[in-house]
């Protein structure tokens, strides 16, 4: 793991708080905290000053605008060593024969425009310096069917694709690329799910419980500090999938 900026992407989300607080826990100063968020810049910079010396970036990652302005900011304040691809959108939830273009259109630009850009940016900056990790947040819906949520899958299922295309382009360079696939996890996000519908979800899962954001930052800290993972996809789902 090379020194330098930890890039957290939805950082003031569920999952992106406790990444971006474990890795700044863990690298014990050596990686700097770039704390992406698109809307709720007040929870990112409140996260912010709860970690000395990171930063905020507020951009609309759907958009080429708003990526380089992300590569921009980071870049104006050091070399990018680490790149979390976790910012995403699970909604709306439509089943197949009424999924909407335009529902399409923001999933896919969210999902998996942006991280595979990310991608190539972020990628390109730290193959000039010599080294560097991404760690993609993919989801265990990428392997499991659920009514409504089609496109998410196929966004998540590409993106698993791309991390292993990735790792193995960037690998000589000194890239690693990895992905987490968690299952259902408890944010304010799934706390959203009526009641039943998380019973069912529980009573599918081998552990019968949903994971701890803490759960799925332990997991994107070993892709980050084993230097011999690379075009992994570490399954996090409590034996959804089974």
């Amino acid at each position: 793991m090379k020194d330098g900026i930890a890039v957290v992407t939805g950082a003031s989300g569920g999952i992106g708080r406790a990444t971006a607080g474990l890795i700044h826990e863990r690298s014990r100063g050596r990686l700097r905290l770039a704390l992406h968020c698109r809307s709720n810049r007040a929870g990112a910079e409140e996260l912010g000053r709860r970690l000395p010396g990171s930063f905020v970036v507020a951009a609309d990652l759907a958009t080429t605008a708003g990526r380089q302005s992300l590569l921009e900011q980071v870049l104006a304040q050091g070399q990018p060593a680490v790149l979390v691809n976790n910012a995403g959108v699970d909604k709306p939830y439509e089943p197949g024969l009424l999924i909407r273009e335009e529902s399409f259109d923001q999933m896919v630009a969210i999902n998996l425009k942006a991280p595979l850009f990310l991608m190539k940016s972020f990628g390109q900056a730290m193959t000039g310096a010599g080294g560097g990790v991404i760690v993609n947040v993919s989801s265990a819906l990428a392997r499991k069917a659920l009514t409504g949520s089609a496109v998410y899958r196929a966004t998540k299922a590409a993106l698993e694709a791309l991390t292993k295309q990735f790792a193995f382009e960037l690998g000589r360079a000194g890239v690693r690329v990895n992905a987490v696939a968690p299952g259902f996890v408890e944010t304010p996000m799934t706390a959203q799910v009526p009641e039943n519908i998380r019973a069912n979800i529980r009573s599918q899962t081998a552990l019968g419980r949903f994971a701890s954001p803490e759960a799925v930052a332990e997991a994107v800290w070993h892709l980050i500090e084993n230097d011999h993972i690379s075009g992994a996809v570490l399954a996090l789902d409590g034996g959804m999938n089974l």
